[in-house]
């Protein structure tokens, strides 16, 4: 799509746009490490351009949501896009791989916390929201999104 190649990475590799885009009020990249990470169901993906460079990175977790009644679920987190890269398919690429591989795993949704921002980006892609507002200090207003795999 658009060019773009989607990849598994390390999560080494996903920290220093984790740090651009999601969290630029922490100290450095190493301090962009989510808790989970290292755990053996984590995975992270990194989103290639034409020209081979990082351009995207997300993170999937087996997590399950109260917020939600299916057995089997995994949680995205940490999205970004390099701000340069946002609009041309990237984000959307990364997304519907995510999706494939946790369908593939035979799982029944993926959920998010989305930043306000980002809303509309996951509802194009299918997600679906509950409509409780929610503030994560120093990033935002977020709402809860899921997709039925």
């Amino acid at each position: 799509m658009n060019g773009f190649q989607v990849h598994r990475v390390t999560a080494e590799e996903t920290r220093a746009l984790r740090h651009l885009v999601l969290w630029p009020h922490k100290p450095d990249v190493e301090s962009c490490v989510i808790d989970i990470d290292d755990r053996p169901d984590a995975i992270h993906l990194g989103c290639y351009s034409i020209d081979r460079q990082l351009v995207g990175v997300c993170s999937l977790f087996e997590m399950r949501s109260e917020k939600l009644q299916d057995d089997c679920q995994y949680r995205l987190r940490a999205m970004a896009i390099h701000p340069q890269q946002r609009g041309l398919g990237a984000g959307a690429c990364l997304v519907k791989e995510a999706l494939a591989i946790i369908a593939q795993l035979g799982y029944d949704v993926v959920w998010c916390d989305a930043r306000e921002v980002a809303l509309g980006f996951y509802a194009r892609l299918g997600f679906n929201r509950i409509d409780a507002w929610y503030d994560v200090p120093l990033i935002g207003r977020h709402q809860f999104m899921y997709y039925r795999l």
